[in-house]
């Protein structure tokens, strides 16, 4: 089985073929995915995140943003729950109001203008 391997060094068992904007994970049990969901949705976790097969990196992917909702499928398979979900790039507006995160200096008027030069707007 595949692994995606998350900034905090989470491994996600994954199943084979998976791509970034759609991958499943396999997990014993309801309460195993809590733990999946808690990975995936915490801060930071998808700044850096790696794919590999039999312990080779196949993909290295900076600055991503998990899809919603949260798993576009569940179900039970064989005693396993099986959850997919996708993760995207982030967009340059959502990079650039990431890097304005926290910084005391910023308006909200800086961020519409921000917002609106990102958009072809005056």
């Amino acid at each position: 089985m595949d692994k995606m391997i998350l900034a905090d060094k989470t491994e996600l068992a994954i199943k084979e073929g998976a791509a970034i904007g759609s991958a499943t994970t396999v997990v014993d049990d309801f309460t195993a995915l809590g733990t999946v969901a808690a990975a995936l949705t915490k801060e930071g976790n998808l700044e850096s995140v790696k794919f590999s097969t039999d312990d080779s990196v196949t993909g290295e992917y900076t600055g991503m943003k998990l899809e919603s909702p949260l798993f576009s499928a569940v179900d039970l398979v064989g005693g396993k729950v099986e959850a997919t979900f996708g993760i995207r790039e982030k967009t340059e507006l959502e990079k650039r109001v990431d890097s304005l995160e926290g910084r005391a200096d910023v308006t909200e008027g800086a961020l519409q203008e921000m917002i609106l030069s990102t958009m072809g707007g005056e």
